[in-house]
């Protein structure tokens, strides 16, 4: 038994089949992530920097300004208050770690935005892998301000946690750039590794 195509004539056992239509690379989209994700890095080294090179958040200069930024916003908060605010939090466990979460996340960033450029697929899971520190090393700081926030006015305690809950927003902007090259098809295809059929068909001529 045979069915009529126009002018083609088919078995029954016979299937049409459409023509795989080949995905063109577009080195563009990795590109794209690895600038953002080297910026970022760039970022997050100058926050390390800060945090390896000073014990404290605040200088006096600092405390000074923001104190008197709080009297005009009607908040009762002292150059006194803003250093207690500081060693506490400088002291806390976060204090304690920060600098090190921190620089494993720029070196994370810094390494998925190079691997990315040379069109390695690693390079997402690096950048991901820094984007997902910064999220984490930023909540748990928003969390540590809050502690350390209490004696301060409510105002106050959310200004600074809010700070650090918007750096985590640029730790989500960092994983989803990451993970970019591989929500397009011809993302994916800019960071294929070379055809296993073809190093086959490579192996089997030189035998």
């Amino acid at each position: 038994m045979s069915d009529e195509i126009g002018s083609v004539m088919m078995d029954g056992e016979e299937v049409l089949v459409m023509p795989e239509i080949p995905i063109r690379p577009n080195q563009s989209i990795p590109t794209v992530a690895a600038i953002i994700l080297l910026l970022g890095a760039a970022m997050v080294g100058f926050a390390t920097y800060s945090s390896f090179m000073s014990d404290e958040l605040f200088t006096e200069a600092d405390e000074t300004q923001l104190a008197n930024q709080f009297t005009e916003s009607e908040a009762d908060v002292t150059q006194e208050d803003l250093a207690q605010y500081d060693d506490q939090f400088s002291n806390s466990t976060y204090g304690t770690w920060s600098s090190i979460l921190l620089l494993l996340s720029t070196s994370s960033l810094l390494a998925g935005g190079i691997l990315l450029l040379r069109g390695n697929r690693k390079g997402i899971q690096s950048g991901a892998l820094g984007a997902l520190l910064l999220i984490i090393v930023n909540i748990w700081a928003g969390s540590a301000s809050q502690e350390a926030a209490t004696h301060l006015p409510e105002i106050a305690s959310l200004t600074f946690a809010t700070m650090y809950y918007i750096y985590a927003c640029c730790g989500l902007f960092c994983l989803t750039s990451a993970m970019m090259p591989m929500l397009f098809a011809s993302g994916r295809a800019a960071l294929a590794p070379v055809p296993t059929n073809l190093l086959t068909t490579v192996t089997e001529e030189e035998e």
